[in-house]
C-alpha cells in the first residue's frame, strides 16, 4: 500500500510502513494435532475437535481446566467443589461423586487417563495446547468416552537451556508463582521441571465461623525426562503432583434445611450461615513412561505405562445452618494403572493405522459418614452414637483392543475405519449401616457382587479433500460406558431392588467441514452431529418428600442430543485476529418414563446442564513499540450461555410450605467478558500484563441444588477478579 504523494519522503516511508500490515491479509499458522495418535494437519482430522494451544493459554490467562470452557463451544466444566468435578461435552456428562460409577469425558495429560472426578481439574501446567475432542473416541483413547475427550499435551525438553519465571498478584489477595527450568544433561538426555503456586483468598463469607469460603491453595509441579537416541528410540518419563488444601464451596442456602422455608441468616448475596466449614484437600500424584521404537521401514511402535493415585477429603456442614446438627465426611481414594501399547504404520502407505492394546486396573476405595449431634438426634429421631456410614471397595479391570486407521481410495477421497472391543469387570465389597438414620429409613446392608460388561464399538467415515485447504466428512461411531454399583447413602428399599446398573451405549452421526479460505486467512471448522445414547445412565436425587432423599442411579430408556459447532479465525492482518465460536444443541430424554419426581414421566425433558446455545467471541490486536523494544497486546473475549435446567423434572421454582417461591433447578443466562493488556520485550524476554475477567462484574449462578435433607442451594459464580503478571525467560 503507498502512502499519499504529498507527504514528503521519509514520513511517507515511515506512515506506509505502519500502513503495511493492513494492506492485506495475513496468513494463518498451520494448526497439527495428535488426536489420531499421528502429528496431522488439523483440517484433515475427520473429528470435531477444537485445539486450544499455547498462544490462547497465555492470552487468555486461564489456571485451572475447567476455565477453558468459557472459549470452547458446547464444553461444560463445573465449577463448584473439586471433588465432584463433572465434564460435559454437547450436553452429555457426569461426576463421579459415587465410586461406582464413572465420568462419561476422559481427561488425559499426554495420552494417560487421569481418573475420576477428584482428578480432573488439573492446573495448567506448562502446556503446549489442549485438544478438546467431540462424540465416542474409544478408538482413538484408553477409557470409555461416549462423550468425548480433552487431551492436555505437555511441553516436553530439548536441547537448549533456558526457563522462566513468573508472579501473579490481583484482588481477594490472589496469588501465584511459578518457574520452569530446560536442562540439558548430556547430548541425548534433557530435563525439565516446572512448578506452580496458587492462592487466593475465599468470595464468600461464613457468617457462623468468620471464615471466607470458595479459596484457592494448591501447589503443583512436573517433572520430565527425555532420552533421545537420534530419533530410532526416545522414552520419556514424566512426574507430576498436585496438592490442595482448602475452604471449599458448597453453595448458599436459599431455604432452611429441610427446603420448608426460606433462609434468613444469611440475606445477602455471596454470605452463607454454617457452624462448620466445608472444605476439603486434595493430593494427587502420577507417574508415566513413554517409549517410541521406529524400525526405520516406516513402522513403529509405542508403549504408554502408567500409574497415577488420587486421595481427596471432603466435609460439609450438611445441614447448612448455624446449628450444630450433622457433618457428612468423605475420604475417597483411587489406584490405577494403565498400560498401553501401539503399532503405528508407515506415513506414505494408501493405509495408514494404528493398532493397539489397552489395560485399565483400578481400585477405588470409600469412608463416609453423617454424624449427627445430639440436637440433630432429637429432630432427625437418629442416634448420635451410630453414624451412618458406609465403606467399600471397587476394583475394576478393563482390556480393550483397538485399531483405528485410513485408507486412501483416491487422490480426494479417503475411507476411515476403526473398532475397539472392551472388556471392564467391576468387583464390589460395600457395606452401609443406616441403623443410627432414624426417620431417613437408610439401608444396613452388605453387597459382594460382580459384573463384566462387553462391547465391539466400530467407527466409520468418509472424508473428501475438496481442494488442499478445505475437507469435509461424513462419520459414523459407536461406543459404550459400563455398568457399575449404585455406592452411596441409600435406602433399604434401594438395596433390595439392586443397587447395580446396566451398561449404556452411544450411536453418533457427524458431518463435518473445515479447512481455510481467503488466503489461508480465514480458518473453519464446521460440525452438524446426532447422538442417540441407550440405556443412559442417570445420577440423580429423588425428593422423597419430608426432608428424605433417595440418591439413584438408574437407567433411561433413550435419551438425544443433536446440534451443531461453528468456529473461526479470521486474520486481517498480521497485528489483528479475530476467534469466533458458535454451538447449538437438542439434548432430551427421549424416553424416560418414571424418571422424574414421584414417578414422573420426563420423556421430551432437556437433559440437566444442558445450554440451547452457546457463543464465545474474541478479538486480539499487536502493536509493535519501539521505543520499548516490546509489543503490545490487546485481547478481549466474550462469552454467552444460554439458560439451562439442574433436574430432569425441568423445574424452574419451587413453592416452599409458606407459599414463597425460590429458583430451583434452573440457571439463566450467563454473559462474562475478560480482557488482557500486556507487554512483551522483542527478544521475548520478558513479559507484563493486566488482566481482569468477569469485567461487568455481573451476578449470576452456575447451578442449583437440593441437597440430602432437602436444603435448596444456589452456587454463584466468580465475581470480577484482576491482576497484573509479570514474567522472566531464560
Amino acid at each position: 500500500m503507498k502512502a499519499p504523494r504529498f507527504l514528503p519522503q521519509a514520513l511517507a516511508a515511515a506512515v506506509a510502513a505502519q500502513m503495511a500490515p493492513w494492506a492485506a491479509a495475513a496468513e494463518l499458522e498451520e494448526i497439527v494435532v495428535t488426536a489420531q495418535k499421528r502429528s496431522e494437519r488439523l483440517t484433515e482430522v475427520p473429528i470435531a475437535i477444537t485445539n486450544f494451544g499455547t498462544e490462547n493459554i497465555e492470552q487468555t490467562g486461564v489456571r485451572q481446566l475447567k476455565e477453558v470452557a468459557e472459549f470452547v463451544p458446547n464444553l461444560q466444566i463445573s465449577s463448584g467443589t473439586d471433588f465432584s468435578s463433572s465434564v460435559s461435552i454437547r450436553g452429555v456428562g457426569a461426576n463421579s461423586r459415587n465410586i461406582g460409577f464413572d465420568t462419561r469425558v476422559g481427561v488425559y495429560l499426554d495420552g494417560v487417563y487421569l481418573g475420576q472426578s477428584p482428578a480432573l481439574n488439573q492446573e495448567l501446567l506448562d502446556l503446549e495446547r489442549i485438544e478438546v475432542l467431540r462424540g465416542p473416541q474409544g478408538t482413538l483413547f484408553g477409557k470409555n468416552t461416549v462423550a468425548g475427550a480433552i487431551n492436555m499435551i505437555s511441553k516436553r525438553p530439548d536441547d537448549t537451556f533456558g526457563g522462566s519465571l513468573g508472579v501473579e498478584y490481583g484482588n481477594y489477595n490472589s496469588r501465584q508463582l511459578s518457574a520452569s527450568l530446560n536442562l540439558p544433561l548430556s547430548d541425548n538426555l534433557f530435563g525439565k521441571v516446572s512448578v506452580n503456586s496458587q492462592q487466593r483468598d475465599g468470595l464468600v463469607e461464613n457468617l457462623g465461623t468468620g471464615n471466607d469460603l470458595n479459596e484457592q491453595d494448591g501447589d503443583s509441579y512436573r517433572a520430565q525426562l527425555l532420552y533421545d537416541a537420534g530419533g530410532a528410540f526416545t522414552a520419556h518419563l514424566a512426574l507430576d503432583g498436585t496438592d490442595t488444601e482448602r475452604l471449599s464451596y458448597t453453595g448458599d442456602a436459599v431455604t432452611d434445611t429441610f427446603g420448608s422455608v426460606p433462609e434468613t441468616a444469611s440475606p445477602e448475596d455471596n454470605t452463607v450461615a454454617m457452624n462448620l466449614d466445608p472444605r476439603e484437600e486434595r493430593e494427587i500424584r502420577g507417574a508415566a513412561l513413554t517409549l517410541n521404537r521406529d524400525f526405520g521401514n516406516g513402522y513403529s511402535v509405542k508403549s504408554i505405562t502408567a500409574s497415577r493415585d488420587t486421595e481427596i477429603f471432603y466435609a460439609n456442614d450438611v445441614d447448612y445452618s448455624e446449628l450444630d446438627l450433622a457433618e457428612l465426611a468423605y475420604a475417597d481414594s483411587y489406584e490405577q494403572v494403565t498400560q498401553e501399547f501401539q503399532l503405528i504404520s508407515p506415513e506414505s502407505a494408501a493405509m495408514k493405522y494404528v493398532a493397539g492394546l489397552y489395560f485399565y486396573q483400578q481400585e477405588g476405595n470409600s469412608l463416609r459418614q453423617i454424624k449427627s449431634s445430639e440436637l440433630g438426634a432429637m429432630l432427625f429421631y437418629t442416634d448420635p452414637n451410630l453414624p451412618v456410614t458406609t465403606d467399600g471397595t471397587v476394583d475394576t479391570d478393563s482390556y480393550a483392543a483397538f485399531l483405528n486407521g485410513s485408507y486412501d481410495l483416491s487422490e480426494r477421497w479417503k475411507l476411515g475405519f476403526g473398532f475397539r472391543y472392551s472388556e471392564e469387570t467391576k468387583e464390589v465389597d460395600w457395606r452401609i449401616d443406616g441403623r443410627g438414620s432414624g426417620a431417613f429409613g437408610m439401608a444396613t446392608a452388605s453387597v459382594q457382587d460382580e459384573r463384566t460388561d462387553e462391547n465391539f464399538s466400530p467407527t466409520v467415515n468418509l472424508n473428501y479433500s475438496f481442494s488442499d485447504d478445505i475437507s469435509g466428512y461424513v462419520k459414523y461411531s459407536n461406543g459404550f460406558k459400563s455398568g457399575g454399583f449404585n455406592l452411596d447413602f441409600i435406602s433399604q428399599g434401594d438395596v433390595d431392588a439392586g443397587i447395580d446398573f446396566d451398561k449404556e451405549t452411544v450411536d453418533s452421526y457427524e458431518i463435518g467441514l473445515k479447512g481455510t479460505l481467503l488466503d489461508r486467512s480465514l480458518g473453519f471448522n464446521l460440525a452438524v452431529f446426532q447422538s442417540d445414547y441407550t440405556d443412559y445412565q442417570v445420577n440423580q436425587f429423588i425428593d422423597l418428600g419430608d426432608g428424605r432423599t433417595s440418591i439413584s442411579i438408574r437407567n433411561a430408556a433413550e435419551v438425544e442430543t443433536r446440534g451443531l459447532e461453528a468456529e473461526f479465525t479470521y486474520r486481517p492482518t498480521d497485528r489483528l485476529q479475530f476467534n469466533a465460536a458458535f454451538g447449538l444443541l437438542d439434548a432430551e430424554f427421549a424416553d424416560y418414563p418414571g424418571g422424574g419426581a414421584n414417578g414422573a414421566d420426563v420423556s421430551g425433558n432437556k437433559l440437566p446442564g444442558a445450554s440451547d446455545y452457546s457463543v464465545n467471541l474474541a478479538a486480539s490486536y499487536y502493536h509493535p513499540l519501539p521505543a520499548l523494544g516490546a509489543e503490545l497486546l490487546a485481547r478481549i473475549d466474550y462469552s454467552f450461555r444460554d439458560d439451562y435446567y439442574n433436574t430432569a423434572d425441568n423445574e424452574q421454582f419451587r413453592t416452599l410450605a409458606t407459599g414463597d417461591t425460590v429458583q430451583y433447578g434452573w440457571v439463566d443466562d450467563i454473559q462474562l467478558i475478560n480482557a488482557r493488556l500486556g507487554l512483551e520485550s522483542e527478544d521475548g524476554s520478558w513479559t507484563a500484563a493486566l488482566w481482569g475477567r468477569n469485567l461487568a462484574d455481573e451476578d449470576y449462578l452456575t447451578t442449583t441444588s437440593r441437597d440430602f435433607f432437602g436444603t435448596i442451594t444456589h452456587f454463584a459464580g466468580t465475581p470480577r477478579t484482576y491482576g497484573i503478571e509479570l514474567g522472566y525467560n531464560f
